[in-house]
């Protein structure tokens, strides 16, 4: 804890771990591969409670700031840096969580795409929608979706067995002239 002076007052500063913070549960699937080696710091700093070693020279690195990480109209996220003392090596704290949740979000926003266009709902109207959502362009939703059906996984076809069609009660108005049977050969 830290003292600062406000008008007269002492305040504590407090820095939450992932032990302490009150909404772990929320945040928990987000943050559960990292250890509680880490804190997210009152400025909204994500960064190690006790500085890493450095890569280079294997001397304590110290806390240098953030480099903050943003998805327009999504959010942001600070990410703690470090510094070697000795040789000044720079490194960052792994974003990785923050890359994931935007993954995440926006692989639910294509689901949304796909039920929507399911229901036949034009790709106008998909927008329309998204507006109350996160506001989505038409041609982004018709990218993200056409991206979203070609990276879908599709198991491969075994064993087929084509069965040959044959119509039996053409359209009214249209006279069958052939047929062909099972074996490909055809007759009137």
């Amino acid at each position: 804890m830290g003292g600062n002076t406000c008008i007269g007052y002492t305040m504590a500063i407090l820095n939450c771990t992932l032990l302490n913070f009150a909404h772990v549960g929320i945040l928990y699937p987000i943050f559960e591969k990292y250890s509680n080696d880490f804190e997210y710091t009152t400025n909204g700093i994500f960064r190690r409670i006790v500085s890493p070693d450095c890569p280079k020279c294997g001397h304590r690195m110290n806390h240098n700031g953030y480099n903050e990480h943003c998805k327009k109209g999504l959010g942001s996220v600070k990410i703690g840096r470090y510094l070697c003392p000795i040789c000044k090596e720079p490194l960052e704290e792994s974003r990785s969580c923050w890359e994931q949740l935007k993954t995440d979000f926006f692989s639910v926003l294509e689901n949304i795409y796909q039920r929507l266009w399911i229901q036949n709902v034009s790709y106008d109207g998909i927008s329309a929608v998204m507006e109350l959502i996160f506001p989505r362009g038409r041609d982004t939703i018709h990218n993200d979706f056409t991206d979203s059906v070609e990276s879908a996984y599709i198991p491969p076809i075994e064993d087929i067995q084509i069965i040959h069609y044959d119509e039996q009660h053409p359209k009214m108005g249209i006279t069958r002239k052939f047929s062909p049977d099972i074996t490909g050969r055809c007759y009137r």
